[in-house]
């Protein structure tokens, strides 16, 4: 799963905000949860997955809206591939469908790569 920058049309805030990638996972969140398209484009708003040099140590990435943590991907030791995600459906978004957790499943062996 390839992680892009959360602002790609805006170089200066890549650079402050360095840490906030996109990815499919996340447009499939915004779906489930019922971000519409204005939200996230106009009020950037939406799902993002922070990203540091210290989780990558700690082999574990934070699914994030702007507020609050609402998931977990958990990484393999060696090859940054994903062998877990959990979502909070009781914290910050109450509009996920009750089954989220199967959605997201599909996304377990898929290796993280970062884009620039």
């Amino acid at each position: 799963m390839k992680l892009t920058h959360r602002y790609d049309c805006y170089l200066e805030l890549n650079e402050y905000l360095s840490h906030e990638y996109h990815c499919e996972l996340t447009k499939e969140l915004d779906d489930l949860a019922g971000f519409d398209k204005k939200m996230i484009d106009e009020y950037e708003y939406g799902h993002y997955i922070l990203v540091t040099e210290a989780d990558m140590k700690q082999r574990l990435l934070y699914i994030r809206i702007p507020g609050g943590t609402v998931g977990n991907i958990f990484l393999d030791k060696t090859e940054n591939i994903i062998t877990k995600i959990t979502i909070d459906t009781d914290y910050v978004v109450d509009s996920y469908p009750e089954n989220v957790q199967e959605y997201v499943q599909k996304y377990i062996g898929e290796k993280i790569e970062i884009g620039d």
